[in-house]
């Protein structure tokens, strides 16, 4: 194994001339060059829709149950799914944790974007349900107009709680 221990997959689009100038770097310093195909991984065409648009889609387990919130297979939350991100220990409750809690959301909603669940028919109807019968929003935990599901809120509450007695606000942030 090489010098640096644990080896790990690098996901990189490349054109062939900077693949091969990739081959050369690791040639000269006398490294492994192993290319993997990603197997949970699917490209989709990169339109011209804005900053937004995927250029790549993380497929989702058809061994899995679906989550009935998010709609993934297995869970987002699930310990499958787990990112270097995620706490390891509960924070203490406090006031300043909707702060963290809002960046926390932020990278869920984009864990739940590339697996394409804001494009489901089934989150679209429950998003369009939802606001008919909240139309500003006051009770909804939203990013990038997007609402996230029950199991995101309840893990990043268990993660940073707010202190008893003090309520969670839903939240719009664009």
């Amino acid at each position: 194994m090489a010098e640096g221990g644990e080896k790990k997959v690098l996901s990189l689009k490349v054109n062939s001339s900077q693949r091969d100038a990739i081959a050369a770097l690791f040639a000269e310093n006398n490294w492994d060059f192993e290319e993997v195909q990603l197997q949970n991984v699917e490209s989709i065409d990169e339109g011209q829709d804005g900053e937004f648009v995927r250029s790549f889609r993380i497929r989702q387990s058809d061994m899995a149950e679906e989550c009935p919130y998010c709609l993934c297979k297995p869970c987002i939350t699930d310990e499958s799914n787990r990112q270097m991100w995620w706490p390891t220990v509960n924070s203490l409750p406090s006031l300043r944790n909707h702060s963290l809690r809002k960046e926390l959301y932020k990278k869920f909603w984009t864990m739940l974007f590339h697996r394409g669940v804001f494009l489901d028919p089934r989150y679209q109807d429950r998003k369009l349900r939802a606001l008919r019968q909240d139309p500003q929003c006051r009770n909804l935990v939203m990013h990038r107009r997007d609402l996230l599901p029950l199991c995101v809120l309840k893990l990043v509450r268990t993660w940073l709680p707010n202190p008893k007695g003090v309520p969670y606000m839903g939240h719009k942030w664009e």
